[in-house]
């Protein structure tokens, strides 16, 4: 079997391991959308922090502090509302600290770097669920 038939079947079987790169679902060729921890890194560690508790290097410089995104299904009785994030992810959600647009809407950035239309659809899509499987992984209990 392939090295290229052994990552795909790890990637359709939702198991990859970080660092690894997926091709979009009908995304143009050849743009990839990385695995939701590298995504966090590149896209949301700078206000959110390494660890998603608030504490980024930008952090300080933000008129709201940034949301600790290690609580979040604590602050939502024991369940990750993953529709609302996804929201927020995509929209900005009706967040005081998102204000002005202090958070930019991830949604159309995703579908930019996508290429814009249908694959710039799913390449958008495609990211957001990967950010949102890793934010929920890295939930307190």
């Amino acid at each position: 079997m392939s090295s290229m038939w052994k990552i795909t079947l790890v990637a359709a079987s939702g198991i990859a391991p970080s660092g690894f790169f997926l091709t979009a679902v009908h995304a143009a060729p050849p743009e990839t959308v990385r695995l939701g921890e590298g995504l966090y890194l590149e896209y949301c560690y700078q206000c959110h922090g390494k660890d998603g508790s608030g504490n980024g290097p930008t952090a300080q410089y933000l008129k709201v502090k940034p949301a600790d995104l290690t609580t979040i299904s604590k602050r939502a009785n024991g369940q990750f509302p993953a529709a609302r994030i996804a929201e927020i992810l995509r929209y900005g959600g009706d967040i005081p600290g998102h204000g002005p647009r202090e958070m930019p809407l991830w949604g159309k950035v995703f579908s930019k770097k996508g290429g814009g239309g249908r694959a710039g659809g799913n390449y958008s899509r495609t990211a957001v669920i990967e950010l949102l499987k890793y934010v929920k992984s890295i939930q307190k209990k």
